[in-house]
């Protein structure tokens, strides 16, 4: 069982890979037929002021759509917040918990993955407002040490860390990133439950043991690639650039100014909330309890934990302008590097800006558009179901009323 597993997390526990895979469905939970009055009820802090639930018939298109999902093979469960200044939508699906049966609830706490990258790019941003750094400084300014160790590491800026320009090899790609996950963690042979214990990870051991030794994948500045490796760099300026742990960073500069409660980074502080249950699927095709594997390397580069309620907040915060004293700063955060469509910690794709995420058991997507100012979260409790391929079929029932409301 364990071979099988150990294949399974290989070919597709790819940590905050922020990408998208194909993926299809499977079975479970019997969800309700049509969300239900408290389903659909939002915390007005949350969202628009003026804002209402969709009509009835928009409500039941949305639900059927999500329901489909978590009535086929992929995801077992998953939640979907629709935040616009005059509609919205706080719907789920499926199964929190499998063993109990529980359903999901609309309120439920997921690791994000990737999205964590936006916050950490919010900070930095935020930082540079205030003067402390520059989005152009050399990351030998905050990490000598570490910058000494990587190649270019003398021309690698604050802004090529970012925008995934810097060419760093990225850290998860390294062959004994997911041996030594595989030696860690814990297989129970009688549920088949995997864990792998919170551990506060040093970043500087991450770098040494992944990153350290490894070539450039290109000079700094000449082309895009993703890596994993420029935040967890981010995040390491932000703790000697702020003189505070990175929790403490995020939760001062972004959670208390929002009223965010429901956010928090994942083996580093006090947990806030319960994370609902997140599956992988085996190579005979069981599915796997991997709610208590903690991938705790991810740490500034996908290491939150939220809620769709807390992840509406974040966004209309921040494409709202009120994290930034400029509209200069968000402005440069949502234009893409040049040979990219990514800018400052946010993917930007056709008509909506934003990042998906993917760790152990989890897949997220958190959309914004700008042109009918509207918040999408797609939640899923399975690492093999891309949510951004179904986005547009439950968002769909939606968008004719969106797009009058422009």
């Amino acid at each position: 069982m364990i071979k099988q597993l150990v294949l399974s997390l290989t070919l597709i526990t790819l940590l905050l890979a922020g990408c998208t895979t194909t993926a299809q469905n499977a079975p479970e939970a019997s969800p309700p037929d049509v969300v239900s009055e408290a389903q659909v009820e939002i915390d007005d802090t949350t969202t628009q002021d003026n804002s209402q639930v969709f009509p009835p018939e928009v409500v039941a298109e949305i639900q059927a759509e999500m329901d489909d999902l978590t009535a086929g093979e992929l995801p077992p469960g998953m939640i979907v917040w629709i935040d616009a200044p005059e509609y919205r939508f706080a719907g789920a699906s499926g199964s929190a918990d499998r063993m109990n049966n529980t359903p999901m609830p609309p309120e439920g706490a997921f690791r994000i993955g990737s999205i964590t990258k936006m916050f950490t790019a919010t900070v930095i941003l935020q930082l540079a407002e205030e003067g402390v750094l520059s989005l152009d400084d050399p990351l030998a300014q905050w990490l000598p040490d570490v910058a000494a160790q990587l190649p270019y590491g003398d021309q690698i800026t604050l802004r090529h860390l970012l925008t995934h320009t810097s060419g760093l090899f990225n850290v998860v790609e390294h062959e004994a990133y997911y041996a030594d996950l595989f030696t860690e963690m814990v297989v129970d042979e009688a549920t088949g439950n995997v864990t792998l214990a919170c551990v506060q990870r040093d970043p500087h051991d991450t770098l040494a043991r992944y990153v350290y030794g490894q070539k450039a994948q290109f000079e700094p500045g000449t082309q895009w690639r993703y890596s994993n490796t420029n935040y967890t760099l981010l995040g390491m300026v932000i703790e000697a650039a702020a003189e505070m742990p990175l929790a403490e960073a995020y939760r001062t500069h972004i959670y208390e100014p929002l009223g965010m409660t429901s956010t928090f980074l994942d083996c580093y502080e006090e947990p806030v909330t319960d994370v609902v249950h997140g599956y992988t699927t085996g190579a005979e095709g069981a599915m796997t309890d991997v709610t208590e594997l903690h991938e705790s390397i991810g740490w500034s580069a996908g290491g939150l934990v939220s809620t769709a309620a807390d992840l509406t907040t974040f966004a209309r915060g921040l494409f709202g302008g009120a994290l930034f004293d400029s509209p200069e700063t968000l402005a440069a955060m949502t234009t893409p590097a040049p040979g990219s469509s990514y800018g400052l910690g946010l993917m930007l794709q056709g008509d909506y800006m934003g990042h998906a995420g993917y760790i152990a058991g989890f897949r997220s997507v958190l959309n914004y558009a700008p042109e009918t100012d509207t918040v999408v979260v797609m939640l899923y409790n399975h690492d093999a179901a891309d949510p951004e391929q179904s986005l547009a079929e439950v968002v769909n029932p939606a968008l004719s009323l969106l797009d009058a409301a422009e």
